[in-house]
């Protein structure tokens, strides 16, 4: 702290000298006295002219003659001059403590004032703040440290005629808003710039250098993240609209920059991030020990197998295998025993692990891999119903008339193993070869199951979904789609008697009144809609008169597979829905009371329902993604075969059956006189995969 003791004002005209002027009070405010007032939060110095009641003519050192309420001038005051000074002395006058009162604030350690008085009262005047550091101030030394408390905001608040003492914790608060004011000031500023220049140069594989500032760099990285994540974003949508000025509104800009900057890969999945979904295993890493102690658990409690034969049909890939089943002819009708993967065991519902899998809901299967609902090691290994190890499971016992109708039916928990992971494609030759009995006879079970649901009126479809074939050339990703086998008898199998457990255990879970979570799909279908349907035109006119199906706790009909309840519980590995029922299930055999009550389950809906359509969105919209990337890589190379499905709009909507896609074309391409089924080669333009666009520039008929 500079000592400024015995620097007293002796200028020649001067009415009173330092002592006394330091406490001259504003109420005697008369001409010839120097004040300040405050303009645009600056301390400006005048010379007061005339005094007329509580209104003052004064004259600023700007050489400007202004009238000014007395309640503008700030609490130090003087020193007073002879009010007979010419204009010129008064100038020189206002000049002098303007230059000496400058040269005293920057060299006054306001922040040092600040600890003097800190903790010691909460509110003062200037006079006793100078009094910390002089024993006789002069004028010129309170207004300087006046000045001083009025620029340190953060540490003083003026509250005329006072000046607050802000605490320790208000000082950090306010630097720190201070801080990022002046950050995201400076934000705004380098962030326009750069990513203006981003944006032109998207697809010219330009550098573009980011500012050099770290702390800059990270904001707009920051920034551009959050926006990807949820575009609707309310925090920070006033900077973004400030830093995105002059650039497209479109809320996939922020992943074309991202992109384009480098912070992103080519092809990201930002459906993820808005979907709030891991895709990889690191989210597993904090339940490690909980992961341990169910495997343990399933090690100790495990018991022989009751029963040995069963067999699994899944995709060569397949490693989370939840089903299993063994078939026999029994009298006039079909014994089946159904074994359902049970990773219900060892679980603590409510847990970190629990909720975060309710969060994930489902698992995902999407063309650059699978991503599992639950930790990869308890999906693919411990409770995975792999051939030859003894596992948990739901064990469904059913009894089948030869009408496909249930005589029988008992599910209990039981040990299993399994004798053979068989794939489609293996059971589809043993089928075709007749070289396993157990086999045929599970095949001729589901050919009842499905003709007994088609005789009820369900509606099957049968379409062939493509296998897209993602390929990495050299860091570039090039998609192939190729025709996926259809494998008729075992995929009958299988979906059959998928239907068959869940519609049976909605119908116990009704008998028993245990509360289960239904799909249902209450509608009234089309008349004559049941049967099986292969067409694009007719699966498309059948499709959008379905509707959805939707997830509740009230079991209602499912009209297009016609069964009067259907409750998920097949795939407890995959869908967190399952999962739910599966714990229900077994609690209820094991204790006669289901774990959650009909109350409980519903209030858990509507955050399931949320997580399912977030999840199921990137399920749905990430192989059109990429069958999109196809498109756009082989457009200029291939045309499209298309089937016209419906002409009711100002588009015409065309099906692609082999990709598996739907195209809309204007009618001044494909003319005005078409018809449903008719057929077209299509040729395409600008295929945009990020926004899910697709243009068709030419079409010509298939004779």
């Amino acid at each position: 702290m500079v000592n400024y003791r015995n620097q007293g004002n002796t200028d020649k005209n001067s009415v009173h000298n330092a002592q006394t002027s330091a406490l001259f009070p504003q109420s005697s405010i008369q001409p010839g006295a120097v004040v300040e007032y405050l303009q645009n939060n600056q301390a400006q110095i005048a010379w007061v002219l005339d005094v007329q009641s509580s209104r003052l003519r004064v004259f600023n050192v700007n050489q400007r003659e202004m009238k000014l309420p007395g309640s503008r001038v700030l609490p130090w005051v003087g020193p007073v001059y002879l009010d007979s000074l010419s204009r010129q002395d008064i100038l020189d006058n206002l000049k002098k403590h303007q230059s000496r009162r400058e040269k005293l604030t920057r060299e006054i350690d306001v922040l040092e004032v600040w600890e003097l008085a800190q903790g010691e009262i909460t509110q003062a005047s200037i006079f006793w703040f100078a009094s910390l550091i002089w024993e006789e101030p002069s004028i010129d030394q309170i207004a300087a440290l006046g000045r001083a408390m009025l620029g340190a905001k953060t540490h003083f608040k003026f509250n005329p005629p006072d000046f607050e003492v802000y605490s320790q914790e208000v000082v950090q608060k306010r630097v720190e808003q201070l801080r990022q004011a002046a950050l995201r000031e400076k934000l705004v500023s380098l962030g326009q710039d750069f990513l203006k220049t981003l944006w032109q140069n998207v697809g010219k594989q330009k550098n573009v250098v980011p500012p050099d500032d770290p702390e800059i760099r990270e904001q707009i990285k920051e920034l551009l993240l959050k926006r990807i994540k949820d575009p609707e974003d309310r925090e920070s949508e006033k900077i973004w609209k400030q830093i995105s000025r002059g650039l497209p509104d479109d809320p996939l800009l922020p992943l074309v920059l991202a992109q384009e900057w480098g912070i992103l890969p080519k092809h990201y999945n930002y459906l993820l991030d808005q979907a709030e979904y891991d895709w990889g295993r690191s989210w597993e890493d904090k339940y490690a020990g909980q992961i341990e102690q169910i495997k343990k658990k399933i090690s100790q409690d495990i018991k022989e197998p009751a029963l040995s034969e069963l067999v699994s049909i899944d995709s060569g890939s397949t490693k989370d295998i939840d089903d299993a089943f063994y078939v026999a002819r029994q009298d006039a009708g079909f014994r089946l025993k159904l074994a359902l993967a049970c990773p219900i065991l060892g679980w603590e519902f409510g847990s970190e692990l629990d909720r975060a899998v309710m969060h994930r809901v489902s698992s995902l299967y999407l063309p650059e891999g699978t991503s599992h609902m639950l930790p990869v090691e308890l999906a693919t290994q411990t409770f995975s119903l792999k051939q030859g190890e003894t596992k948990p499971s739901l064990l469904l016992d059913f009894f089948v008339d030869e009408q496909g109708r249930i005589v029988e039916f008992k599910p209990e928990f039981a040990w299993i193993r399994v004798q053979k992971n068989l794939t489609y494609s293996q059971v589809e030759k043993i089928l075709v070869e007749k070289q396993d009995q157990m086999l045929e006879q599970a095949l001729g079970l589901a050919r009842i199951l499905r003709q007994n649901r088609l005789d009820k009126g369900a509606v099957v479809i049968e379409q062939a979904e493509p296998e897209i074939v993602l390929q990495d050339r050299d860091g570039e990703i090039f998609v192939d789609l190729q025709d996926k086998p259809f494998y008729a008898r075992a995929q009958l199998i299988v979906s059959e008697f998928m239907i068959l457990a869940n519609m049976a255990m909605g119908l116990w879970a009704m008998d028993k009144s245990v509360p289960f979570l239904y799909r249902t799909q209450d509608i009234v279908l089309p008349e004559q809609s049941g049967g099986v349907w292969t067409k694009a035109e007719e699966i498309y006119s059948l499709v959008k008169a379905m509707g959805a199906t939707i997830t509740e706790v009230t079991p209602k009909p499912h009209r297009s597979l016609a069964v009067t309840a259907y409750a998920p519980i097949t795939s407890p590995l995959r869908r967190y829905v399952d999962f739910l029922n599966l714990a229900q299930t077994i609690t209820f055999l094991q204790k006669n009371i289901p774990l959650w009550s009909k109350e409980e389950l519903e209030k858990l809906l509507p955050y399931l329902n949320s997580r399912q359509g977030a999840v199921s969105q990137v399920q749905r919209f990430r192989p059109r993604y990429w069958k999109l990337v196809y498109f756009q890589q082989k457009a200029k190379k291939m045309n499209w075969t298309g089937v016209v499905v419906d002409k009711s709009g100002p588009l015409v909507v065309l099906s692609l059956p082999r990709e598996q896609i739907l195209v809309r074309v204007a009618r001044n391409i494909i003319g005005d006189k078409v018809r449903i089924g008719q057929k077209f080669k299509l040729r395409l333009g600008r295929v945009d995969p990020l926004h899910n666009e697709i243009k068709v520039i030419g079409a010509q008929e298939v004779c």
